[in-house]
């Protein structure tokens, strides 16, 4: 295990094929985006791939009594149903929902990550991350992240009684809505020297997701890759011998053409 960015890195055993979805933020009322999730386990379950969620599966997690209850329980049983036929599922913890914890890992069967994953896949070292490390101009984020994350805090946030721990999040989230809509947007981008940290571990390829754009490109001697939000347009990155591409995971996601990713100073 290593360290980037404060974020730490995980060494996972390589696969040959391997499909990448991010930034599902599958809401309490659940919605089409559950649909999507099945699609994208079925496919990787039919053509024998590891499937690795980037961050931000849910779009609020905040107590552990939720893995019971709702669309939480319901897509722990999805995972569960998947993994109990040998489908490997890794679960990256993002921004909105970094209280997940021990209890949505047992009733899925998924690994749980805090933090990134370092493996090789399709034949090519990668580096799989949330993407908001990556994010370093946005200092308030940054120093919120740091306390939001300690033990102490997750400790106390993850044992409050569902119905104050959600309104808390709600709270937390309209806060969070205004400083996104003000100021300078390009702190919200992933800053070019954060991303020449990140191959400067020696990885010949980087796949993030946060910003929600789908980008592609090439940065030095590596490659990056950027994952749409997938409740938006269920577009997922299969890696397989022969490269890696973009691909559409239901009839009705909207594909798109990537284009390069902007970068902060």
């Amino acid at each position: 295990m290593s360290e980037l960015l404060g974020t730490r890195i995980h060494d996972l055993e390589p696969a040959d094929r391997a499909l990448l979805i991010s930034d599902l933020h599958v809401p309490a009322d659940g919605g089409p985006v559950v649909a999507a999730l099945a699609a994208a386990v079925r496919q990787a379950r039919q053509r024998e791939a590891v499937l690795f969620v980037l961050g931000d599966l849910f779009d609020s997690y905040v107590s552990r009594s939720q893995a019971k209850v709702g669309v939480w329980r319901d897509v722990a049983a999805l995972f569960r149903d998947a993994t109990d036929q040998g489908l490997a599922i890794t679960v990256l913890i993002g921004n909105r929902d970094f209280l997940l914890g021990d209890e949505f890992e047992r009733a899925s069967g998924v690994a749980l990550i805090a933090g990134g994953v370092r493996a090789r896949l399709g034949g090519v070292d990668t580096l799989l991350l949330h993407g908001d490390e990556l994010c370093q101009n946005d200092l308030p984020y940054q120093r919120a992240k740091k306390w939001l994350r300690h033990p102490l805090t997750r400790a106390f946030a993850r044992n409050l009684p569902l119905f104050l721990a959600r309104r808390a999040a709600e709270r937390a989230r309209r806060k969070s809505q205004r400083v996104i809509h003000s100021g300078d947007q390009r702190r919200f981008l992933p800053s070019e020297r954060a991303v020449a940290a990140a191959f400067a571990t020696g990885v010949g390829r980087l796949v993030f997701g946060h910003i929600h754009r789908l980008a592609e490109g090439t940065f030095g001697a590596g490659r990056y890759h950027v994952l749409p939000a997938f409740d938006e347009r269920a577009v997922g990155l299969w890696i397989s011998p022969a490269g890696a591409r973009p691909e559409a995971l239901t009839g009705a996601a909207r594909l798109g053409e990537a284009t390069a990713c902007p970068w902060s100073p």
